[in-house]
């Protein structure tokens, strides 16, 4: 990134500080600026944490800024096109800064509040900058130390509303330090953020609103419905007889959700919009002193900036239903990073990426390709000084590996499956060698498995403080996991993924290495764990049922031999262990073993209860299986949809980017299913519906693309055939013999 001779970071100085470094501080900068006729309408701004900016008054970005860091030492800018608010000669920019100070499991804190604005053809002056006196700390609503925000306390007594206009007189405010120079220490290199800023819609009345029985605290609690799931800002309006001082504490109908904004009430009639997003479905305001006052409630929708674009239906309600779902959760688990949940921790947990990553090109436009992107740049490059790729990435305060879900990034479900996506083979290259890396610190057994990677630190840190390194060796959440096999399938998968890596980019030597690893510890997974009395693949002294996500991982990693399947069958029809993150892969080693009804029933039984509920997302267990769902918004859950679309529906790239794409339907005993996405090629979609003696099946493939059609899936003995752009619809009737 270069940026002017005049690019300065703007500090605040000391004494605008808390005396002792606190997290959540607030401050406000401004600034006269001189626009020249050389200015390109482009500013790149850089901030430790979030910024909003205003031009002459009117606001240009809400929650600016992402969320350290691309590498370790580093901070992502955003650049920002404002040529329609910024006018030749002087303009006033005032900038709120949001600096968390805080470690997490989804950012690394610099140390120091910050503020960078650079832009050709325009004069900066010196930077002023005051402590904004209206925010506090609100704290948790339970302690949370996975989170960098803390909950955004505003008393409006103290609020100074005027001071983004341009007329405000900052005269008395303090001089902001320059200090450190753009791409040094301590906030790192500087990296373009290549993704849109999040979408905002206008203010919007909720869809009811209910007061609720009183407690006898002298609160009065209003209870008031979103549409859906989603992020979004609270807002409340008051008339001008409500008292000040009065106290507002706004909440989610979540368990799991640890931020409540609080809102003190100023002098006369006022609206107040929260500024820091929540996620929920039920939205609480308890109030105290206001009762009889409140005018009206209201909320702003806000999103990562990708659409809803893809579809898929079928006559089962409840499978559609499930992949509705599913696109819901995905979209509220989208924003800085992909995340766990978007109310515990907003952590980028490389499994939950690589399930999230599957889904997106069935429901999402393209935009959303530069978030696993970023996604999977980070996973990679975070990559630790002994080799080790660990997660969540970013982070402050965490550096323990996972091996199984380290290993997934670098198998054909993570790294590569974008590649299929986006035919970005830049990112490709660039990660190959972080990948190779990691697969070469794994060391091996005499009998040609590998080592076994043991637990040496508990599941979290017990503080904020950066834990030790170590390993939790988790591969589900469920019981009765047979762990040492689960590992060396992931194993062969990886090594799968590098290989397919490794002979795009030419590497030939390092292809034949790795092809040798992946054959010896396959054929070892084989020789070692397929135990012929219990009809499965199980370790030595494992005394339960054997584990179905090991019969899944055996069956995809190519293990497992269609003979055997019959075998592994009789264990997914009864053995339903797998947490909902695994299962996706069990219910995928169905499809590939053509056992598409077993599928979908074990699908149908598994989810009905996540469905059948009135959440619109899905949740991170089963809770019929555990003592609560935990959070009801987990993406992990929504493998599912990849599956619909990608086996039922049958729609798979075959080429790098779409360019050449499957369509081999398994619908098993449905009667009718349509599917369509937004390929970089254009939009791709097959409908198809079954009438007593033949199936009728329409295809849409984009101009420069060619369909590589198979209904053997369908019951018919027709071939696979080729489908060209040269006629864009095609009807085809298909007999059952």
């Amino acid at each position: 990134m270069e940026f002017s001779g005049k690019a300065v970071w703007a500090v605040p100085p000391q004494d605008e500080r808390n005396e002792k470094p606190e997290s959540n501080e607030w401050f406000m900068f401004r600034n006269r600026i001189n626009v020249s006729g050389d200015f390109n309408g482009l500013l790149r701004i850089a901030a430790d944490s979030k910024y909003w900016i205003y031009i002459n008054g009117e606001v240009v970005v809400r929650e600016g800024g992402l969320k350290r860091g691309p590498v370790p030492d580093g901070s992502y800018y955003d650049e920002v096109d404002v040529s329609g608010f910024l006018r030749e000669g002087e303009n006033t920019i005032a900038v709120l800064l949001w600096y968390f100070g805080r470690q997490s499991f989804s950012h690394r804190d610099s140390g120091i509040p910050g503020l960078l604005i650079d832009a050709y053809g325009v004069k900066f002056g010196c930077w002023k900058v005051k402590k904004h006196p209206a925010y506090f700390d609100a704290g948790y609503i339970q302690d949370s130390y996975r989170l960098s925000e803390n909950s955004i306390g505003f008393d409006a007594r103290y609020d100074i509303p005027e001071w983004i206009n341009p007329d405000f007189d900052d005269a008395g405010w303090a001089v902001a330090v320059e200090s450190a120079k753009p791409g040094k220490a301590p906030w790192g290199s500087l990296e373009k953020r290549e993704f849109k800023q999040w979408f905002w819609s206008e203010l919007k009345e909720f869809q009811s609103v209910e007061k609720l029985p009183s407690l006898g605290d002298g609160f009065t609690v209003y209870r008031c419905k979103l549409p859906y799931n989603m992020h979004f800002v609270p807002a409340i309006e008051v008339d001008e007889n409500c008292r000040a001082g009065a106290r507002i504490e706004i909440s989610v109908g979540n368990g799991t959700n640890c931020l409540s904004p609080v809102f003190i009430i100023g002098n006369g009639a006022q609206c107040y919009e929260s500024i820091g997003w929540m996620n929920g479905e039920d939205v609480f305001f308890k109030v105290s002193g206001i009762h009889g006052h409140v005018k009206k409630f209201y909320y702003r929708e806000t999103s990562f900036p990708s659409e809803f674009i893809g579809a898929f239906g079928c006559d089962d309600p409840l499978l559609n239903r499930l992949w509705e779902k599913a696109r819901r959760t995905l979209l509220v688990n989208m924003r800085d990073t992909f995340m766990d949940c978007p109310c515990r921790e907003r952590a980028q947990w490389p499994g939950d990426l690589i399930v999230q990553l599957g889904q997106v090109p069935y429901c999402l436009d393209r935009e959303a390709d530069l978030l696993i992107k970023k996604g999977i740049r980070e996973n990679l490059r975070w990559q630790r000084d002994d080799g080790i790729i660990y997660g969540p990435v970013p982070e402050g305060s965490w550096k323990m590996e996972l091996p199984a879900q380290m290993l997934s990034v670098i198998s054909p479900y993570g790294i590569w499956t974008y590649y299929m996506n986006t035919a970005d083979r830049v990112t490709l290259e660039e990660l190959y060698p972080f990948a190779k890396r990691y697969l070469n610190i794994w060391e091996f057994q005499k009998n040609g498995l590998v080592k076994y990677r043991p637990e040496v630190k508990g599941e979290e840190p017990v503080s904020n403080n950066d834990c030790e390194f170590g390993t939790w060796d988790w591969i589900d959440w469920g019981i009765h996991i047979d762990s040492a096999p689960a590992i060396n399938a992931w194993f062969v998968l990886a090594a799968q993924g590098v290989l397919r890596m490794a002979e795009v980019l030419g590497y030939d030597a390092d292809a034949k290495e790795t092809e040798q690893k992946e054959t010896k510890v396959r054929e070892a997974f084989c020789k070692y764990y397929w135990n012929r009395s219990r009809n499965g693949y199980v370790s030595e002294n494992f005394e339960f049922d054997p584990d179905e996500r090991v019969q899944a991982l055996a069956v995809l990693c190519g293990a497992a031999k269609p003979d055997q399947y019959p075998q592994l069958k009789k264990i997914f029809e009864t053995v339903e262990q797998a947490c909902p993150y695994m299962e996706k892969y069990v219910l995928e080693a169905l499809f590939k073993m053509g056992e598409t009804e077993l599928a979908l029933s074990r699908m149908t039984k598994r989810y009905r209860s996540m469905v059948e509920n009135d959440n619109t997302t899905l949740w991170e267990h089963w809770p019929e299986e555990s003592e609560h769902a935990g959070t009801i918004n987990h993406a992990w859950s929504g493998g599912p949809l990849t599956l619909l679309s990608q086996k039922v529906a049958g729609l798979q790239p075959l080429s790098p980017g779409w360019t050449r794409f499957s369509v081999c339907p398994q619908p098993g005993k449905l009667k009718q299913f349509s599917a369509s996405l937004c390929s970089p090629q254009g939009i791709i979609a097959v409908s198809a519906k079954k009438t007593e003696s033949e199936w009728t099946v329409e295809v849409t493939v984009p101009k420069g693309a060619v369909a590589v059609l198979d209904f053997s899936g369908l019951g018919s003995s027709q071939h696979p055939c080729k489908l060209t752009s040269g006629k864009q619809k095609l009807i085809v009737k298909t007999y059952y013999q």
